[in-house]
């Protein structure tokens, strides 16, 4: 009986001490994985300035605020790379492509080397965290358009919506925070920009709006920097679009190929070279889509060729009439051929010299216009300026759509008219490092 106990006991503590080692494996693997294994090789990746024999035996960890992560963000996020935390090992650096959200390696000259990358929520992101969660933005339908019901023009606030690269968040109303600070005009002036929207590739989309951060409701016409034609002739269909076929085609393709420039088109190349790309500032701006909607309104009986009267989306709006000519703004683009960019000739259509356009008359609805009055709204400038969005083809005359000088967002302007121009660009997710957005401290590039 003695004996039994006496084997009890040690089997107990046998037990003990089997389990005490099972744990201190367990912990262990636990460690090494936490050190070692958060490693993953990555045979797809960049080498700039350098070669290594086996470009298999290159690898990445990630922490994403602060906390191990087995997946780097995705684009469009809202997340940039913090380069002073960042590092490789082997006298290596890693540096992040945020146009194409790609990661390259500086001075890789030896095989076995690790990266590890800090990411941390950049000015895109801090945007992206001010969504509206009280209900005050539009509801989205199951289509993707938005229920715009009327004007905004003593609230601001930011909301989101469905574009063709994800999600969008907009810029609604009487907002105080979207001032950007960006270049200088030839004249050697300071150029203020006023964000639109983050599109859901996470580029910022930009419209001029001076040379001075002007306060909404304040007409001036340094909110321009011009006026123009939108196309100088105006009896064909074809001149509804920022690029344009053959005039006097009997077919819709013919007349609506993307082949001769408009003449706002022509104005905006020329002022990009002179005043972006001459400047040395091409690098900040991303080749994200325009879109001159040329498709048809739901009341159209018109072939969009010659001088068919027609009727395109933008012939109607959400602001009542009959449900015919009803139409809920979107930040979709319906045809290819109407998604103007530079090289992108998978989503866009790749017909562009310079990426640069105009705001769509879509994203003067979500941001506060609509067919009254609105001076609170930050798209207002006291000026009628165009849009790149196409009205009707009607009575012989070719229209697109304009912003009134009262802030309206209803009106049509004839083709051959002059309006005001504000240059649109979108700049790369990465590209804004500092400020807080509003007037006396703007968001600038780094």
């Amino acid at each position: 009986m003695e004996l039994e106990k006496f084997k009890e006991k040690n089997n107990k503590r046998t037990g003990i001490i089997i389990f005490t080692v099972c744990c201190i494996l367990l912990i262990t693997g636990v460690y090494l994985y936490s050190s070692f294994a958060i490693y993953e090789q990555n045979q797809n990746f960049n080498i700039i300035n350098g070669t290594v024999e086996d470009p298999g035996d290159l690898y990445f960890s990630f922490y994403v605020d602060g906390v191990i992560s087995k997946t780097m963000p995705t684009k469009g996020s809202g997340y940039t790379l913090d380069t002073t935390a960042s590092y490789c090992t082997n006298g290596a650096s890693p540096v992040l492509n945020a146009d194409d959200w790609s990661v390259s390696v500086n001075n890789l000259t030896v095989t076995n080397t690790k990266c590890t990358l800090y990411f941390v929520k950049g000015v895109v992101g801090q945007i992206i965290d001010q969504l509206d969660k009280t209900g005050a933005c539009p509801t989205v339908n199951d289509d993707g358009t938005v229920q715009v019901t009327g004007e905004e023009e003593n609230n601001g606030y930011l909301c989101s919506a469905l574009d063709d690269y994800g999600t969008s968040y907009y810029y609604r109303g009487n907002v105080t925070n979207n001032y950007v600070k960006f270049g200088t005009n030839e004249s050697g002036q300071d150029m203020y920009w006023r964000i639109i929207r983050i599109n859901g590739d996470g580029s910022i989309r930009i419209i001029y709006d001076g040379t001075s951060a002007h306060a909404n409701g304040e007409a001036s016409e340094d909110r321009q920097t011009a006026t123009s034609v939108y196309n100088s002739s105006y009896n064909d269909n074809a001149y509804v679009g920022y690029m344009y076929g053959t005039p006097g085609s009997t077919t819709y393709d013919a007349t609506h190929a993307n082949t001769n420039d408009s003449t706002i088109k022509t104005y905006l190349d020329n002022w990009y070279k002179i005043n972006i790309e001459d400047k040395g500032l091409s690098s900040y701006i991303s080749d994200t889509l325009f879109c001159n909607d040329r498709s048809f309104g739901s009341s159209n009986s018109g072939t969009g060729a010659g001088t068919s009267g027609t009727y395109y989306r933008w012939y109607g709006g959400p602001w009542g009439g009959s449900s015919s000519s009803h139409q809920y703004p979107r930040l979709t683009c319906s045809r290819q051929n109407d998604r103007f960019t530079v090289d992108d000739e998978i989503t866009g259509n790749g017909d562009l010299i310079y990426p640069i356009g105009l705001v769509n008359t879509d994203e003067v609805v979500l941001a506060g216009g609509y067919n009254t009055s609105n001076s609170g709204y930050y798209l207002y400038t006291g000026n009628y300026y165009w849009t790149m969005s196409p009205g009707h083809f009607y009575y012989g005359v070719a229209t697109v759509r304009d912003v009134s000088s009262d802030g309206n967002g209803y009106y049509y302007g004839n083709v051959d008219y002059l309006d005001g121009v504000r240059p649109t660009l979108n700049l790369i997710p990465d590209s804004l490092k500092v400020g807080s957005g509003t007037a006396d401290d703007p968001f600038m590039i780094g």
